[in-house]
């Protein structure tokens, strides 16, 4: 029965074959249009790479170039301030020189009747004309005061953001790390993109930094031991097994930290908030007092 179905299961086999072969084509197809679309991917993430080193360069240049402009500004607003004090002392005391010599200077009108009544009428009057002058600068400078706070609060909104931004790209950084392989470039320390401007510093920000600078220091070496152990162990599985449990580990002891200063600085942050903002409140109401006190005694 065998030899008499030899033609029927040699059919048989080349349909096998033939099929075979057409699978076998159709996965090498499949397979290096996947290998063409990795090196697509590849290449897309090198060129995003670049680009964004490249806007980092152009970010750090505009910062300094802009930190550079704010203080030439405010050299430039304090000089305009102090020649606009000047100025308005020298006007009103020219003000002041014209009106005595016009009060001083003897009246065509003869007799006693009309003598007192046109006296220091010139006086009264720059009196109140530079009465209403310090009320206009003094309205000026209340709505300039309440810009520079503004000013003030949304810079430190802004640097608050920021901070929490740097928190969200450092958990993502170690999450890449702990999913992907090493040789996945996670982008640049948090380090890099920390805030350096010391009015925008709070001790939290402060404290923040030295940690992601430790942080950074414990990766380079982090990368140095990972590259002393392939080049001694030949890329062993079971060491690599080894150190890839040890970095888990050290990855795990720089997020106990990290959450541990969080929760011990926390509260202590928002105490020192609530006493900066009752100080802050004390301050204007003393400093509305004061400027009451000057106006009504010191002019006197």
């Amino acid at each position: 029965q065998l030899l008499g179905n030899q033609d029927h299961i040699k059919v048989e086999l080349e349909k096998l074959k033939k099929t075979h072969d057409e699978q076998q084509q159709k996965l090498e197809e499949r397979v290096l249009a996947l290998g063409k679309e990795l090196q697509e991917a590849k290449g897309a993430i090198g060129d995003s790479r670049h680009r964004l080193a490249e806007q980092s360069a152009v970010l750090l240049t505009s910062q300094g170039q802009l930190q550079e402009v704010e203080a030439e500004n405010s050299r430039l607003q304090l000089r305009l301030k102090e020649l606009n004090e000047e100025y308005r002392c020298r006007l009103a005391q020219h003000v002041r020189d014209v009106a005595n010599y016009m009060d001083s200077k003897p009246s065509g009108v003869t007799g006693h009747s009309k003598a007192p009544a046109g006296q220091a009428a010139m006086k009264n009057f720059v009196d109140s004309m530079l009465r209403d002058i310090r009320a206009s600068y003094k309205s000026r400078e209340e709505q300039l005061a309440r810009a520079a706070r503004g000013y003030k609060k949304r810079m430190k909104d802004l640097a608050k953001k920021h901070e929490n931004l740097l928190i969200a790209y450092g958990l993502q950084r170690e999450q890449m790390r702990s999913l992907g392989s090493s040789a996945v470039d996670c982008g640049p320390a948090e380090l890099h993109f920390s805030i350096t401007d010391p009015e925008l510093l709070t001790n939290s920000s402060r404290e923040l930094n030295r940690l992601r600078e430790e942080k950074a220091k414990l990766e380079m070496q982090l990368q140095e031991q990972q590259k002393g152990l392939d080049v001694r162990s030949g890329h062993d599985p079971n060491e690599l097994l080894c150190r890839r449990q040890l970095d888990e580990e050290g990855w795990a002891e720089v997020r106990k930290k990290l959450r541990e200063f969080t929760l011990n600085t926390q509260e202590d942050l928002e105490q020192e908030r609530s006493q900066l903002l009752t100080r802050a409140v004390v301050a204007e109401e003393q400093v509305s007092e004061l400027q009451g006190y000057i106006d009504q005694h010191l002019a006197r």
